[in-house]
């Protein structure tokens, strides 16, 4: 997988795979967004990039709440992707690489630290003034982005608690354990990981048959972020990830829920079937190792049953 240790780029380096168990590593940079960068955020165009991969989850929530805050034309995106030969790679054509001093993520890590260890994630908040990764937190970023932009409000005062409380449960229980199952080199650590896997969607289907997202009809950050992974679930989780038990299109209300929100104004454009097989099956060589691409499933995402309930 490589990473950073002491802020040179180590392709053999890996700390994610513990005894057969794929862990995920909590990230040593320092999230600053104050209430300086806030304001930046809303009055100094071209000062910063959202740095996001079209394959990632976790960027895929960031680029939506950047489009649902109506930041798209003041936060540029700079995109990932590619074959990983060095982590991440940005690519050409981008308001960073035009620059041409940044080729690979890794770089605005070691710019930002020069003696960084760690893994060099998507996505990133990049201060093209300060030269620094303001966050890499995709949690700390979307919170920033509904707090500086002028679209609907995602994460409401008197929900706040509730909605940390279930993205965490979402994360742990789901959208981090498709990756446990996937990367998964013992039978019992696969078993657990699918088994809670299609715990936690059994229990949001339950919680969204009768209402049209997860806190009734308030999208927010949760509803993003559950979304991201659902979108992906057909596609990688459920053949390439083997979490084999049911499809997304075998849950009524969770793919219901995913359809009303892809066919929200703009959210279809932010989604890539193509960019999400070739970043999830191309970089994979210890589970594909002949490179070999999924096809995509035949989903029809513009079906609109069964979404006036």
């Amino acid at each position: 997988m490589g990473m950073l240790i002491d802020g040179e780029w180590d392709n053999d380096a890996d700390r994610s795979m513990l005894s057969g168990t794929f862990r995920r590593e909590a990230s040593a940079l320092a999230s600053v967004i104050d209430a300086e960068m806030l304001q930046a955020l809303q009055h100094d165009l071209g000062r910063f990039n959202l740095i996001a991969s079209a394959s990632c989850p976790w960027s895929h929530g960031a680029v939506i709440a950047l489009v649902l805050c109506n930041l798209s034309d003041q936060i540029r995106i700079q995109w990932a992707g590619g074959k990983r030969v060095e982590g991440y790679g940005l690519l050409p054509d981008g308001p960073i690489t035009r620059l041409g001093k940044f080729h690979h993520a890794h770089q605005l890590y070691s710019q930002t630290d020069a003696n960084y260890t760690g893994r060099a994630t998507v996505p990133m908040l990049w201060d093209n003034k300060k030269q620094i990764v303001l966050s890499n937190s995709s949690a700390d970023i979307i919170l920033a982005f509904n707090q500086a932009g002028n679209g609907p409000e995602l994460r409401p005062e008197g929900l706040a608690n509730e909605i940390d409380e279930l993205t965490n449960e979402i994360f742990d229980g789901l959208s981090n354990a498709v990756y446990r199952a996937g990367k998964a080199e013992r039978q019992d650590e696969y078993d657990e990981a699918v088994d809670s896997v299609f715990a936690t969607m059994d229990r949001l289907e339950d919680r969204l048959m009768y209402q049209h997202f997860l806190f009734n009809d308030n999208l927010t950050t949760a509803d993003i972020r559950l979304f991201a992974t659902l979108a992906r679930f057909d596609t990688v989780y459920a053949t390439h990830f083997r979490c084999t038990k049911k499809r997304l299109v075998d849950y009524p209300a969770l793919w219901r829920f995913t359809r009303r929100i892809y066919q929200m104004p703009r959210i279809k454009e932010t989604l890539d079937f193509e960019e999400i097989r070739l970043g999830y099956y191309v970089n994979d060589g210890s589970h594909n190792p002949f490179g070999i691409i999924g096809q995509q499933p035949l989903i029809n995402w513009e079906n609109r049953d069964g979404l006036d309930r």
